[in-house]
């Protein structure tokens, strides 16, 4: 029987998550809660509403819709609210709206059903050498289901990635590895108390997993991807330690180095959600330059960009 997993969506012919034209499947749910997140609506793994402003014409058609009376209008905060106890995620407030205004984000399917999607791209991925990558969220928060997709996707002949934060048990990461020919992995910053304060969690079971990987069988491609965010990860001393970590890796094929990028704040402003960056600007070429020369200086592959 297929496994059913928590799905954020689907994106096609990507050219920023592997080789090739991909098809890139988000799930829901991460155990971190960066603060430069640019996908806010894929950290719960249960179904998150958001309300475009720009749209909504305070008709509340979707508060009538409501048939649990979960969803309000809080006066004071001038915002909706959900219980997500009492959701039953029908989403007739989405559907009641006329102006078009709520967005629902999170559905569950199988395998089955996400390898049947992947699928109807295969002719672009064996003529530009791409194939299917499972990104998040933290998709490693549901080991079973992306082990059983890749299953799928390997048995027809379909290149699979993964991307992970490293923040799941070993045993998640240990179950994909012989099922990958490519792992993303992220590192955001080397010091445990100033990871913690900047994601949510400190950074030793990071860590200690990706020497786990190193350390493990497999032809897989390791990347490890760093974001590049101004002001918060970007220092002499932190460059130094991430080099000196990626320097001992002998499965490390390359660095990508992520510039920190404002896409995401009309979703957190969808959910009502601050965002503590918003007055943080993208890091310029020279800065990129900067930290990916503090890189290169151990004789590391370094690219700017996915």
């Amino acid at each position: 029987m297929p496994v059913s997993g928590r799905i954020l969506r689907i994106e096609r012919l990507s050219t920023f998550d592997g080789d090739g034209l991909r098809t890139v499947v988000f799930l829901k749910g991460c155990p971190l809660a960066c603060r430069w997140c640019s996908t806010p609506e894929s950290q719960r793994q249960g179904v998150d509403f958001g309300v475009s402003r720009n749209k909504c014409t305070g008709c509340f058609s979707c508060v009538a819709a409501c048939p649990e009376a979960v969803l309000e209008w809080d006066v004071k905060a001038q915002r909706f609210t959900t219980d997500p106890s009492r959701c039953t995620d029908c989403r007739a407030c989405v559907h009641a709206c006329p102006a078009g205004a709520r967005t629902a984000w999170g559905y569950t399917a199988t395998t089955e059903e996400i390898f049947n999607e992947v699928q109807k791209d295969s002719l672009f991925y064996f003529h530009s050498g791409g194939g299917v990558t499972v990104s998040g969220g933290e998709p490693l928060m549901q080991a079973e289901f992306v082990s059983e997709l890749l299953e799928k996707c390997l048995g027809i002949g379909i290149n699979t990635a993964v991307e992970t934060s490293g923040q799941v048990p070993w045993k998640h990461i240990k179950s994909v590895l012989p099922l990958i020919d490519t792992l993303f992995y992220d590192l955001k910053h080397m010091d445990d108390s100033r990871h913690a304060a900047l994601t949510g969690v400190g950074n030793s079971r990071i860590l200690n997993n990706l020497k786990q990987i190193d350390a493990s069988g497999g032809g897989f491609n390791l990347i490890v991807r760093i974001p590049v965010i101004p002001g918060l990860n970007d220092g002499n001393e932190n460059i130094n330690a991430l080099r000196d970590v990626c320097s001992g890796l002998s499965k490390l094929s390359e660095i990508q180095l992520l510039p920190y990028h404002r896409l995401g704040i009309e979703t957190y402003r969808s959910l009502s959600v601050s965002y503590l960056l918003e007055d943080l600007a993208s890091p310029d070429m020279a800065e990129m330059d900067r930290y990916a020369d503090g890189l290169r200086q151990a004789g590391l592959k370094v690219k700017i960009g996915g």
